[in-house]
């Protein structure tokens, strides 16, 4: 058998697990189709839905990937995708990386439940992406079934873990109302971050490749309006770069 992990970033990182450095890796596929995904190029392809053979490592090269972390002087591992949880052996590679001495961090998108049970025992860190309304959810990402949203949330919620709700603001796709309404989905969650959308060439919607990256005063506006539903609410990655 083999991980899950497609692809591993070298260098270790200080942004994608907070207060911690972390190593970033990456799996294949995802089961959403957001127009505004930042990681474009790990969608598609032959696991898009987590049912092929996209190339993975295993789980030698595995080891020799963490070990070089272990080097770096890293004790924590962020995987984001893609989205892990449409792989079935997501458990197992958690639990190789947990033996062998890591924290975990797991992004996302919220649309497995039953996969986040079975991974819950391995986390340290959970970030969960609330795309937009529950209402919305088939417009901007293709998925309909948001009672499987709702569950994750709950789950989240309250598994006794480290965990963030976190929200792309792409300003032609939200307005106020939508704003209240993810808070209200998450009604005193921890902590709700929002974040910037950035524009890049290889964006899956073409319309959204010129559009401006959101600014700082939309995602104060955001934030505001989310601390009167959450116990901490966030603006992450304000800074133009």
């Amino acid at each position: 058998m083999k991980s899950v992990i497609n692809s591993v970033m070298p260098q270790a990182t200080m942004v994608d697990y907070p207060g911690r450095l972390s190593g970033l890796m990456f799996t294949s596929g995802c089961n959403f189709h957001c127009g505004f995904c930042h990681n474009a190029a790990l969608l598609y392809n032959e696991a898009k839905h987590g049912d092929a053979t996209a190339e993975t490592y295993d789980f030698d090269k595995l080891d020799e990937i963490l070990k070089g972390f272990k080097r770096q002087w890293t004790n924590a591992i962020t995987i984001t995708g893609g989205e892990p949880t449409i792989h079935p052996n997501l458990p197992e590679t958690l639990e190789f990386i947990k033996k062998r001495g890591f924290l975990i961090k797991l992004d996302s998108n919220g649309s497995n439940p039953d996969m986040l049970r079975k991974c819950m025992p391995y986390l340290d860190y959970i970030a969960m992406d609330i795309k937009c309304p529950m209402e919305r959810y088939e417009e901007l990402v293709g998925f309909g079934d948001t009672d499987k949203i709702a569950e994750s949330i709950d789950i989240i919620m309250h598994c006794g873990k480290t965990y963030e709700f976190r929200t792309t603001l792409v300003e032609t796709y939200f307005f106020e109302e939508d704003i209240h309404t993810c808070g209200k989905m998450v009604l005193g969650a921890d902590l709700y971050v929002v974040q910037p959308f950035i524009p890049h060439d290889d964006l899956p919607d073409p319309a959204l490749r010129r559009q401006p990256r959101t600014r700082p005063a939309f995602l104060h506006m955001a934030a505001d309006i989310l601390k009167a539903y959450v116990k901490k609410a966030v603006v992450r990655g304000e800074e133009a770069v």
